[in-house]
């Protein structure tokens, strides 16, 4: 399917902005004008859950619409080690954040995706639900030795384990696969359908097609604009 699914964009779009006011929020903390309890209001958690799986979801449908999901990978992993990178600068590490995670997950479905594939139609998501669950309740939950601290990518985490944006492979590889399935079911709908031809609005659909791009420069600039703004009142 050459055309773009312009809802799609859209949803990509409205969690774009949604996730440039999370990082504004946290710039906030970070220059001490909202109290850190505030990472532990259930709204600001629940935003954050949602901004992340509707990354990963939308990512999972798109990679059955892109031409080479090996270049997207590869484009995405060195757009994370400049984040990473940056985040470094500013003492807020950052250990596998979601760039990451989206990179593996374009590699793996670049060479295994045929394999996941072959799982029956209806059985699919279904399975990739439950493994999510149930994967992230034993990956959020458990704690391992300090040997076994670099295994943090797949999900297991040592006691004092630290980042700013931690996205596993798994469970979030089942929340990739689950887009996957859905991105298929798109593909394969009659061309008048809904799931086909919903609109958004301009502004969204924009904003979703420049996803990338706008998540590699809002942090500096809202950054920026806070230290200026710190330097002018003090």
């Amino acid at each position: 399917m050459s055309e773009r699914v312009r809802w799609l964009d859209g949803w990509r779009g409205l969690v774009c902005w949604l996730m440039v006011g999370y990082h504004l929020f946290f710039d906030l903390i970070m220059f001490g004008w909202v109290p850190e309890s505030a990472t532990q209001w259930p709204p600001v958690f629940a935003m954050q859950r949602f901004i992340a799986l509707s990354f990963i979801f939308l990512a999972g449908a798109s990679a059955r619409f892109t031409h080479s999901n090996l270049r997207r990978g590869f484009v995405t992993l060195v757009a994370g080690c400049l984040v990473q990178a940056a985040a470094e600068l500013v003492g807020a590490p950052i250990r596998f954040g979601i760039l990451q995670f989206l990179a593996c997950a374009m590699f793996f479905w670049h060479f295994l995706g045929r394999y996941v594939e072959r799982l029956p139609e209806r059985f699919a998501p279904w399975l990739w639900a439950g493994l999510y669950l149930v994967t992230r309740v034993i990956s959020y939950t458990t704690l391992v030795g300090p040997g076994w601290g670099w295994l943090y990518p797949l999900g297991l985490r040592a006691r004092g384990f630290l980042s700013y944006d931690w996205v596993p492979f798994i469970p979030n590889i089942f929340m990739f696969f689950l887009g996957a399935w859905f991105g298929e079911r798109i593909l394969t709908a009659p061309a008048d359908s809904r799931l086909r031809t919903a609109g958004a609005p301009e502004a969204l659909a924009w904003t979703g097609r420049r996803t990338l791009l706008i998540y590699l420069v809002h942090q500096p600039v809202l950054y920026g604009l806070c230290w200026i703004v710190c330097r002018i009142s003090a």
